[in-house]
Formats: C-alpha cells, structure tokens, sequence
C-alpha cells in the first residue's frame, strides 16, 4: 500500500477510522462517445490508444450501456454523475447529442442507485448569452426538480464551468450576480429552496475573487491537469498531480470564505485528440495513471476532506474528474484489456 500524501486541516487523522464515511464523491461525465461527432472517437483514439476502448465499445450513449455504467459506478462507491450539460442554441440543445446520456441516465431503471447535478459546459461554442439567460434558466429549473438530483444547503447544486465566459457574454460581474440571482428568484417560485450555484476555478486568487464578486455559492473546479506539471518535461510522473492537487485545495481554501467542493485530477493525457491548433502532440502529459494510481487520488481526497469540514460542504461533497474523458486520459469506465481502475477506487473508499 503506498503512503498518503501529507495533509493539514482541522484535525488529527486517526488510521484506524475510515475517513471515507458520509463523504459524498461523484464524477464528471462526458457524453462525447455517441458517434455523432467524429474528433471524439478520432482514428488515433481507437488505433494507437485501443486499451482506453471501453468494455461496451467506443459508443456508450445508449439505454442498455448507460444502465450498466450506473450499476459498474454506484457498485464501486460512486454517488453521482455529474454530467457535461451543453447549450447549443436554443433551437438546438434539447436534441443535443451531448446531452444524450443525461436523458439515459434519467429514463434508467437503476436511476435510484445514483444521483446527478448538472455542470454546464458554457466554452467557446457552447456559450450563453444575454438572449439565453431565460431559457436555460427554465431549463435548469425543469432538471432541477427530477427526482435524484442532488442537493446542497437543501438546494439543487449547478455547477458553471466558466466564468470568464459568463462575464464576457452577460457583459460584467454585476450582470452575472444578477443573473444568478434571477436564476436563485425563479427557482424560488417554482417550489425550490432557491439554488446552489458552483464556479469551476483554476485556483489562483483571481479566480476565486472572481467568483466571489459575481455572487456564487460554491467553488470547486473542473480538472487542474496544468497544476501538476512541474518539471519543464513531457512526461510528468501521475505522482506530480497528487501533490499539486493538494497544494491548490490548501490554498483555496485560506484564499476564500465560500465552502468548497474539491476535484481530484485522476489524469490527463490528451494525445489522441491531438490536432492542428491545440499542440497535443508535444504537450506535456502524465505518465503512471493506474488502479494504484486511482487509489492514491481517491484516498488523498477523501483524507483532505476529511481534515478540512470547516472548508467542505456539510454534505461532505468530493469530485473526480472523470468517469469517461477517455479521450484527454482521465476515465474510470472499465475496459476489455484492464487495468481495473475502478477496483481503485473502491480500495479507497473502504480504506484498504
């Protein structure tokens, strides 16, 4: 068994509990993997990365698959899904096929096995505008009273991916506390408590007084892969991310007031998805990623949440990013030729 990172926080570990107890820990979900956009499940992919293939095949977005990663995720300790959600117009995004496995997963006869939130990817291309702001808004507020969806401080939790974009389509940070206080309004008047909203930071201290001024709840992250390379090299050991995930929890927190949400980096090698403008080929990338790899990560989180409850949400709420971003490496779906990721991941959690 390999030895735990060091941690501060509020109190002293004792080895002989399990910190896992009454933590909450869930995963992104990207539903790239429906055969409708072709850079997803890229020739490179499926030929020289063939070991990532996911033991149901390279196309997981349907009914019968989606059941079964519920029953492989919720059976190894996960307790919700936090899907990729993407606004592609408004004539668009009910049929976007980015959507697809949300819309699986809430038809699913295993849907009570596991909760779900909503991250809204608003990136270049799937921005959201002023014009925008209504729509979405009803639709959030449609999702968020779908039995299962989860909740913290009593209200449903909606996490934005970038908030940059928000201020720079809204038109300032005032606009964008306002907006997220019409969002809280509306909720309000549709039987809710109002809403919990979370920011996707990158940790430094702008970010986070960002998301402060423009009125969040909550901050957390999506993945922090750039935190962890270190070394001026290409391949970077899995073991630099370990450490530097933790440095960036430990500095959130002192930095800001508002409780956070932690995301533990489980990898990032993006290689296949390799193309003209992004320099994926000679980017650098972690090496190591493992079941023993995923142990670590896990059991790193759950420790620091464990030692910093004054810093957590009450509902003691982890993410690991990812279920299935088995294009950029990070991914728990199991596989036909192994290693058993998610045999990490549940080691972890029963503290073994």
């Amino acid at each position: 068994m390999m030895a735990m990172l060091p941690f501060t926080g509020d109190s002293q570990y004792n080895p002989d509990r399990n910190p896992a107890a009454g933590i909450k820990l869930g995963a992104y979900y990207f539903d790239g993997w429906t055969g409708k956009y072709a850079q997803h499940i890229s020739p490179k992919l499926m030929n020289s990365f063939s070991g990532r293939k996911p033991k149901w095949g390279w196309i997981t977005s349907s009914q019968k698959i989606v059941d079964q990663q519920i029953l492989a995720a919720s059976g190894a300790g996960l307790s919700f899904f936090s899907f990729c959600w993407y606004y592609s117009g408004k004539d668009k995004y009910s049929t976007e096929p980015l959507n697809n496995a949300l819309k699986f997963f809430q038809q699913s006869a295993y849907t009570g096995k596991m909760e779900y939130c909503l991250m809204v990817a608003n990136h270049k291309g799937f921005e959201i505008g002023k014009e925008d702001w209504d729509i979405v808004q009803q639709e959030w507020i449609r999702q968020f009273k779908t039995p299962g969806y989860l909740k913290v401080d009593g209200k449903p939790l909606l996490i934005l991916f970038s908030v940059q974009s928000l201020v720079d389509q809204l038109g300032s940070e005032d606009s964008v506390k306002d907006a997220l206080q019409s969002l809280r309004a509306a909720a309000m008047t549709k039987g809710l408590n109002g809403v919990t909203i979370a920011a996707c930071i990158s940790g430094d201290r702008n970010s986070v007084s960002q998301a402060e001024r423009c009125g969040f709840d909550i901050l957390t992250g999506y993945n922090a892969h750039s935190a962890g390379f270190t070394a001026k090299k290409t391949q970077v050991p899995i073991d630099s991310m370990r450490t530097a995930e933790n440095r960036l929890w430990n500095r959130v927190v002192k930095t800001s007031r508002l409780k956070y949400i932690p995301v533990s980096t489980l990898n990032w090698d993006p290689r296949p998805w390799s193309a003209p403008n992004n320099k994926y080929d000679t980017a650098p990338y972690f090496v190591g990623y493992s079941e023993k790899s995923v142990y670590k990560s896990v059991s790193g989180m759950v420790n620091w949440i464990s030692e910093n409850t004054t810093h957590i949400t009450k509902e003691k709420i982890g993410l690991l990013y990812a279920w299935n971003e088995n294009g950029e490496g990070a991914y728990l779906t199991p596989s036909a030729k192994g290693p058993d990721f998610l045999r990490g991941l549940q080691k972890a959690l029963n503290n073994k």
